[in-house]
């Protein structure tokens, strides 16, 4: 997976999180699979930071995209 993005104490800004974005898909084209096992890491890095700062609702959101993310891999994988 690539490097996370790492909490710094503040909300990033919209060209913090566009440049993350730029630099994670430069050159590249995702298909959709790829796309849904990428979301499916990042939401579990994600719902690990929410858990750890007590941010329950926003975890557990996090955890039902990852279950979503992955469902869609493991339906994609049957279609093959």
């Amino acid at each position: 997976m690539t490097k996370a993005l790492r909490p710094s104490g503040k909300a990033p800004s919209a060209k913090d999180v566009s440049g993350a974005e730029d630099s994670v898909h430069s050159g590249s084209s995702m298909n959709p699979l790829e796309t849904a096992q990428y979301v499916a890491e990042f939401s579990a890095e994600l719902s690990y930071f929410a858990r750890k700062a007590n941010l329950d609702l926003l975890a557990y959101l996090l955890d039902m995209a990852r279950l979503e993310a992955i469902r869609t891999v493991q339906s994609g994988d049957k279609d093959d």
